[in-house]
């Protein structure tokens, strides 16, 4: 089984119907031996987000149908306060929340700075954006 953490920045390109972001949500979501996970945070990101824009709200669904939600909790902020490296905080928390379901976990993301880091942290990383 591999588990994809599934970075905010995908999962707005897969809103706005980007075409490598809709094709790995898609695929991925149905391979038998994957599973898509990310933080509970993901569901405000993508409210925030889809607020700014002066979009439909329930547009989130679109992706969080596709995602096993982790919750967020002490142990996860006290590993993102411990992350060394400058990254912002809601990154931190993303790269944390990873971290913590694993070694075969691949970071899904389109953000540069986190997906140096993560790497630096041992992860795998895939950016289906570019």
């Amino acid at each position: 089984m591999t588990f994809y953490y599934l970075d905010t920045s995908v999962a707005v390109h897969a809103l706005q119907r980007t075409p490598g972001a809709v094709t790995w949500l898609e695929s991925t979501s149905v391979a038998p031996e994957s599973t898509i996970l990310s933080s509970r945070i993901l569901q405000t990101e993508l409210t925030r987000y889809l607020r700014r824009e002066a979009a439909k709200v329930s547009a989130r669904d679109e992706i969080l149908d596709h995602v096993s939600v982790s919750p967020l909790t002490e142990a996860i902020l006290t590993s993102a306060e411990s992350i060394a490296q400058h990254l912002r905080t809601l990154d931190a928390i993303h790269l944390a929340t990873a971290l913590a379901l694993g070694s075969r976990t691949v970071m899904v993301t389109h953000d540069a700075r986190l997906a140096e880091v993560a790497e630096a942290h041992g992860l795998t990383v895939e950016d289906p954006v570019t």
